[in-house]
């Protein structure tokens, strides 16, 4: 075999691998805190610590006098974990019973010892499976218990012991220390980076100047919006709103006054609008007002009274469009700027509305 078919194989592999260890991430990071077995790549989550927990079990055969009933009946429980995990409708269950199958581990080792001496076995490091579990996915509760579990399972006196030693609750706490100290540690860094994460999610969605949500976050709720629309058969209107003269407004008043204006004005309309109601910035000094439960008329009544409390004595034109229950939101969206359109087509400082009545007509 030549030196440049090995060298092909081993980038393919590397590049196999680069794949499937970033597929592991990604599985780890779509998670809700408290619930890791709900929803799609638990397998994924789930395969570092079934193939940590396999090879525990490869070991076995090597304790004396093997295979014991406590032996058989751990390995049992190999099984009962992956077919819980995997296969129970989590959904529907309360988040507190998805600790249970991560918890098991510590019966394994209880049942081991009774048969076998020691907590230096090499069996004892499968404790150490539910506490990483939690300080990967679960919560601080959560996480504390299963410290608390691994130090009872290794001090609990066991039947195999002809009397109890006096270092077992020595060595228990020490494993209760440095599994406590790890745990902790890697809990408090995972909570940073979700929190990092967020932040970071927050700020891609956010526009910077008005705290409004951004054109991507506003798309994004459009097509939410009109999923649930279709299932529950409410309304719901897109309104644009288009700061008339804002190009002379900024050469009048410079660049700073312009931002300014625009913060006041987001700031306003955002105070004026219903709980219900999302308004983003979709662009330079235009803004569009998503409007949930609304149909056009009561839609035309709210733009209205957004277009009466515009900062600086300065007037607004918008464009207002209801969906017709069949239309994309790309469709939608094209609709209602053509009713903006119109608004200026006008003189600007109007509102213009789409009614489902003119769709049927035009169409």
């Amino acid at each position: 075999m030549s030196i440049e078919t090995e060298d092909f194989r081993f980038g393919v592999l590397r590049r196999q691998g680069r794949r499937t260890f970033e597929a592991l991430v990604d599985a780890g990071l779509n998670v809700t805190r408290g619930r890791p077995l709900d929803g799609d790549g638990v397998l994924l989550r789930c395969l570092p610590w079934l193939t940590a927990g396999l090879i525990a079990c490869t070991f076995l055969p090597l304790l004396s006098d093997w295979p014991s009933t406590g032996d058989v009946i751990a390995l049992s429980l190999v099984p009962v974990i992956v077919g819980t995990a995997l296969f129970l409708p989590w959904e529907r269950l309360p988040t507190w019973m998805q600790a249970i199958p991560p918890l098991l581990p510590l019966a394994m080792v209880a049942l081991v010892r009774a048969s076998h001496e020691s907590v230096t076995a090499a069996y004892t490091p499968v404790v150490l499976l539910p506490v990483i579990w939690f300080a990967f996915y679960g919560t601080r509760k959560q996480l504390l218990i299963s410290v608390l579990g691994l130090g009872i399972t290794l001090a609990v006196p066991s039947p195999a012991f002809t009397g109890y030693p006096s270092l077992e609750p020595l060595a228990a706490l020490f494993w209760m220390a440095v599994a406590g100290i790890a745990g902790f540690s890697i809990h408090a860094l995972v909570l940073q980076r979700e929190r990092l994460q967020a932040q970071l999610g927050m700020m891609a969605r956010t526009d910077a100047l008005t705290g409004l949500p951004n054109r991507r976050a506003w798309d994004e709720a459009l097509d939410r919006e009109l999923a649930r629309a279709n299932r529950s058969g409410l309304p719901v209107c897109v309104a644009l709103l288009d700061l008339d003269h804002f190009k002379e407004f900024n050469d009048r008043n410079g660049h700073p006054a312009g931002d300014t204006h625009l913060k006041e004005a987001a700031a306003l309309w955002s105070s004026r609008l219903r709980s219900a109601d999302l308004m983003a910035r979709y662009g330079g000094e235009e803004f569009s007002l998503l409007l949930s439960a609304t149909d056009v008329s009561q839609a035309q009544d709210l733009v209205e009274m957004l277009r009466g409390c515009v900062p600086s004595g300065e007037t607004v034109s918008a464009g207002i469009a209801e969906w017709d229950g069949v239309e994309s939101a790309g469709e939608l969206l094209v609709r209602a700027d053509r009713a903006l359109y119109e608004a200026k087509r006008k003189g600007r400082n109007r509102t213009v509305a789409l009614y489902l009545e003119e769709v049927a007509l035009a169409a």
